[in-house]
């Protein structure tokens, strides 16, 4: 029996509250892109409102600073993948999901990216099926989800649908999903993209927060080379990632 196959005290409470809190997220997902799209005032767009404000709003961020602190969610990619573990789409594709939050809005920015991906990702089987070249595919992918994202957009008279460098960015985690999905299936590909968007939602809350925004105004070139000094540290990390030290010791209660 593989060692990650096996049922420690515990797992099986863990994983339920996995699902529950899975279900919770899914709700509150679910009630956002109602706002979002349907500003009547009924008690789920007041209930959004109350709890995290309009959806709508947008980051008010210099584009300097955004410059500035991109080498802090390189860091934080490796971070995440040194130490903790974690598989994402490649080390620019969290960074760049960031960029599309950050010029979406904190709430906007991911929900708008995550209908993006999962437009995509139903549209990805069609294209499959035409054997579309790797630049034909993309570039229909780009065109299906701007299209459903416009329509959207002059329907419910939604401006935060009509940024174009989410689309292109969630294109291009839907092109490695599939790939995911061919190459280690269903399940590896759902978790690898889940932690994609979390590593993004990661850096934006980093990149946004009021401590760093106050750095990158009165130290700007100490944050990218703290990041460079905390790379090459984590760089040179050999140890074990915390993601395997539950393989091993599910190893060792087998053993």
């Amino acid at each position: 029996m593989r060692s990650d196959d096996l049922r420690l005290p515990g797992d099986i409470a863990l994983l339920r509250t996995g699902y529950a809190l899975t279900a919770v997220i899914a709700a509150t997902f679910g009630a956002i892109v109602w706002t979002l799209f349907d500003r009547s005032d009924n008690v789920v767009t007041s209930t959004v409102i109350a709890l995290f404000g309009d959806p709508s709003r947008p980051w008010d961020l210099p584009g300097m600073h955004l410059l500035l602190v991109m080498p802090m969610g390189a860091c934080v990619v490796v971070f995440v993948r040194s130490v903790l573990g974690w598989k994402t789409f490649g080390l620019f594709t969290p960074m760049l999901l960031a960029l599309a939050y950050l010029q979406s809005g904190p709430i906007a920015g991911p929900v708008i990216s995550t209908t993006a991906i999962l437009i995509g990702m139903m549209a990805v089987p069609l294209l499959k099926s035409l054997n579309l070249s790797r630049v034909g595919f993309l570039g229909t992918l780009i065109a299906i989800v701007v299209s459903a994202l416009g329509a959207m957009a002059l329907e419910f008279r939604q401006p935060a649908l009509v940024s174009a460098f989410p689309v292109v960015v969630t294109a291009l985690i839907v092109e490695r999903w599939w790939n995911a999905f061919e190459a280690d299936g269903p399940k590896k590909a759902v978790r690898m993209t889940a932690t994609t968007l979390a590593v993004a939602l990661m850096i934006q809350g980093l990149v946004a927060a009021p401590p760093v925004v106050w750095l990158a105004s009165e130290r700007p070139l100490a944050l990218p080379l703290a990041s460079i000094v905390l790379m090459i540290v984590l760089g040179r990390y050999q140890g074990l990632r915390l993601s395997e030290l539950s393989r091993f010791r599910a190893a060792n209660h087998g053993a």
